[in-house]
């Protein structure tokens, strides 16, 4: 399945308009909620971006209630670098985070986070799952950003086996970790409607990271006899080889370990066909299963009646390379590791809903754009971004 991409010219066929010209400008109006749901290792393998055979309804429900950026990309196809840069507006050379140990406030970085911007102005912030990157990188998920105590499922380290890069248990789905980030998330969102209190509410979901664990019935969506290796699995002619991984995360696995001189290092050595193959199936298994817990948030916020006072903003940390180019994992420049979906709903503005966005757009970008749509006015001028815009061009697919 080749990658859908479509061409695009940046001075050609596009002009941006700020969404500061959406900003909630009215005196007086309620400073609206927001869902911000992250996944894990996710590129744009969604049915909503050109992949009709995935089975991702619920992700793609929410784009056509919202504004589908297509060609988001990330500052670093690793998930530190990114989730931070993403969380303070900061590139990474400003926040000095290239790797998964340095934590951003220990290295002349000590900013005010996006949760912590809404923290801030009053709102209850409550963080569940993989947000920042957990552990050192964060000083365990950054303390200042959240007003209520930090959630992580209880069952992560019992599905995070090195013995198997992919497996399918026969267990209840609650038993699942997203499941229990998607449950406590729910009731997060419900107590603070209990209470009154304005909430930034973040649900980051571990799958399809590795090892890819899911319920066995997601596997039943892709059948054997459908899956079929990258259509370009080889690297680029001439390609320098500081461009290429070893996709070592990969490898740590004893699955992929015991594959031996079936799957060596260097350039063009990929995993066999076979193994591709199995890979890819649990990919897409785990994609739909993490489809399933962001429809149970947005099922949650209708019930509610929540939904027409809630921004919710859905993005991948970066993208995951599939085999193409005879790569796994992320860790690389190419377009496959440093794109991922981003979504963005803003209510007031349902006049959009369905709208697809062919413009390059950055994840740096999402912090000051949340301030405008939530109407905190300009956002910070240090914060080394601009704002998302919505754009006047040739394929705006329903004709705006």
């Amino acid at each position: 399945d080749v990658f859908p991409v479509c061409g695009y010219d940046m001075e050609a066929n596009t002009r941006i308009l700020l969404l500061a010209l959406f900003c909630f400008s009215c005196l007086g109006q309620e400073h609206p909620h927001v869902l911000f749901i992250a996944v894990d290792d996710l590129r744009p393998q969604l049915k909503t971006y050109g992949f009709e055979w995935m089975h991702t309804p619920n992700i793609d429900a929410l784009a056509k209630s919202g504004v589908q950026f297509r060609f988001a990309f990330v500052q670093q196809a690793v998930c530190s670098p990114s989730r931070t840069s993403l969380l303070t507006g900061r590139r990474p050379d400003t926040t000095h985070v290239y790797n998964l140990w340095h934590y951003f406030r220990h290295m002349g970085c000590n900013v005010t986070t996006l949760p912590q911007f809404f923290k801030d102005k009053g709102y209850q912030t409550s963080g569940q799952g993989k947000i920042f990157h957990p552990g050192h990188a964060s000083d365990h998920d950054d303390p200042p950003s959240w007003t209520t105590p930090y959630y992580h499922s209880p069952n992560l380290g019992k599905y995070s086996t090195r013995k198997h890069s992919w497996l399918t248990p026969n267990h209840p789905e609650m038993d699942f970790p997203d499941a229990q980030v998607a449950t406590h998330a729910i009731e997060e969102i419900k107590k603070a409607k209990q209470e009154g209190r304005q909430f930034f509410i973040a649900a980051g979901f571990h799958k399809p990271h590795l090892p890819f664990v899911f319920p066995k019935p997601y596997l039943d969506f892709y059948p054997n006899n459908t899956i079929h290796i990258a259509d370009d699995p080889y690297p680029p002619q001439g390609m320098p080889k500081i461009a290429w991984s070893d996709f070592g995360e990969l490898r740590n696995y004893d699955d992929i370990k015991a594959l031996g001189n079936k799957c060596p290092k260097g350039i063009g050595k990929d995993v066999p066909d076979w193994k591709a193959r199995d890979l890819r199936r649990a990919y897409y298994g785990a994609t739909s299963f993490t489809d399933v817990q962001v429809g149970r948030l947005m099922k949650t916020l209708k019930d509610e009646g929540l939904d027409n006072n809630t921004i919710v903003v859905f993005w991948g940390d970066h993208g995951w390379q599939l085999g193409e180019h005879g790569e796994w994992c992320k860790h690389t420049n190419f377009e496959l590791a440093a794109r991922a979906p981003l979504i963005l709903r803003a209510p007031k503005y349902s006049h959009l809903a369905g709208t697809v966005i062919d413009s390059l757009v950055e994840h740096v970008d999402i912090y000051p754009t949340l301030v405008d749509l939530t109407g905190f006015g300009p956002p910070n001028p240090n914060l080394q971004v601009h704002r998302m815009g919505v754009l006047q061009q040739q394929h705006v697919d329903n004709g705006l």
